[in-house]
């Protein structure tokens, strides 16, 4: 198994690796994956990045990851490395990425870095579908408070 394969997030223990010598192989997945710096420069990413985001993976790649991330939440997408390096967090970070079609999709992000080079493998889940609902879900309790409220 890759150090980078999805499966390994689930009990949230990867090993530290230099992924220098790795390469995104699982263009089936359903997880975005990729290999990043730590500046957020974009080294290595599979297929599933151009499915999500509708960006051909040459232009993806010339961007840091940042210029896809909805600037509300760049302070998100840094804890992404931010907590990893320093080993304090094991949960998933959301934030949204922008499409090419000027949509927004939401992920939880997982990581694990290499402190032998500047880089960290990533997987994002793509969570949009729940985020929707729990925000319809939201609204809806929101208006039969007010509802409740005005009677």
């Amino acid at each position: 198994m890759l150090p980078g394969d999805p499966r390994r997030f689930s009990d949230n223990k990867m090993p530290e690796t230099n992924f220098s010598h790795y390469s995104v192989a699982a263009d089936d997945s359903e997880f975005l994956l990729a290999i990043i710096g730590f500046d957020f420069s974009m080294h290595v990413l599979n297929r599933t990045w151009e499915r999500s985001l509708g960006y051909p993976s040459g232009v993806l790649l010339e961007k840091p990851l940042l210029q896809l991330v909805d600037k509300d939440e760049h302070v998100l997408a840094r804890m992404l490395i931010d907590k990893r390096i320093a080993g304090v967090s094991d949960r998933p970070i959301e934030f949204s990425l922008h499409c090419q079609d000027g949509s927004y999709k939401c992920f939880a992000w997982m990581s694990s870095p290499s402190l032998t080079g500047q880089e960290m493998f990533i997987s994002g889940r793509d969570i949009t579908e729940r985020k929707k609902a729990e925000t319809t879900d939201n609204l809806q309790r929101y208006l039969q408070a007010k509802k409740t409220d005005a009677i």
